[in-house]
């Protein structure tokens, strides 16, 4: 049964913008801060069945999940958004009869910019009720997204690789910035900075998305060209956290270009000599 009201617990940055999606597909549709639900049970909307969405901090998830359970009833779908735990930590809520999920949504709302409240496509994992599913495909499609649905997540590996997208990108964002701003005269301002790096994550996640992780790779390389990457290395000698990071960003993509025939052996092996130099 689709659920006709909407409940978003979290008044933080995810919570914000996945009510800002969401809102317009439920009536009514609430937005509660986590502090006004612990301690006391929120009125349930009047239009049943309620999909709870449960947008607060890892710590907050068991006792936010417990101060809803009277509100609950069966046939509500409760999501919480932490990559970290599985649905078991929504038990109260299940025993109340509500079907139960781990739904993480595989995007990044930066601290800094808190203007940011609409998502664009996202992607959200799945983990938990089967009877959950549908709604959980409703909430993605309704957010213009994805959803991979799991039978089991290895919780510290799955985190791990949603973190190191997270953080290596901006990582190499900034890597990128400090060389960017020490090559070029006048220096670039930081608003530029910001759009010329901004330009480059923003063309890579597109190739991503359309023809895939081995072939989205723009370098040199594919050009034979090792010469050119000697050069950025030897050009990166007065920033070794950066060239460790391009080192490390090389090293890897070469088992993709191997992997796929895309440039010669002669070219792996120059390219693998030069990175662990």
């Amino acid at each position: 049964m689709a659920s006709k009201s909407l409940v978003v617990v979290g008044k933080g940055r995810m919570g914000a913008a996945l009510y800002a999606n969401l809102r317009p597909w439920y009536s009514p549709a609430l937005h509660l801060p986590g502090r006004a639900v612990v301690g006391r049970a929120p009125k349930r909307p009047k239009q049943s069945p309620v999909t709870w969405i449960l947008a607060v901090s890892d710590r907050a998830i068991p006792l936010v999940c417990d101060a809803l359970a009277p509100s609950v009833e069966p046939g509500d779908c409760a999501f919480h958004l932490a990559g970290m735990l599985g649905p078991e930590v929504l038990a109260s809520m299940k025993a109340r009869g509500a079907r139960v999920a781990s739904l993480h949504p595989l995007y990044a709302v930066a601290a800094a910019e808190p203007r940011i409240t609409a998502l664009s496509a996202p992607a959200f994992v799945f983990e938990g009720d089967r009877a959950a599913l549908a709604e959980a495909r409703k909430v993605a499609r309704r957010c213009q997204g994805a959803l991979v649905a799991a039978s089991r997540v290895d919780r510290a590996r799955y985190h791990g690789a949603a973190a190191l997208m997270a953080t290596g990108a901006v990582a190499l964002a900034q890597g990128a910035a400090r060389l960017f701003a020490e090559s070029l005269t006048p220096r670039p301002t930081d608003t530029q900075l910001r759009v010329m790096t901004g330009s480059l994550l923003r063309s890579v996640a597109v190739n991503v998305n359309a023809v895939g992780l081995d072939r989205a790779l723009a370098s040199p390389l594919l050009r034979e060209d090792t010469e050119t990457v000697a050069r950025h290395l030897a050009a990166m000698d007065a920033e070794p956290a950066v060239r460790d990071l391009y080192r490390a960003a090389v090293a890897f993509v070469l088992e993709a270009l191997e992997r796929n025939a895309l440039v010669s052996p002669e070219t792996i092996a120059q390219a693998r000599a030069l990175v662990k130099r």
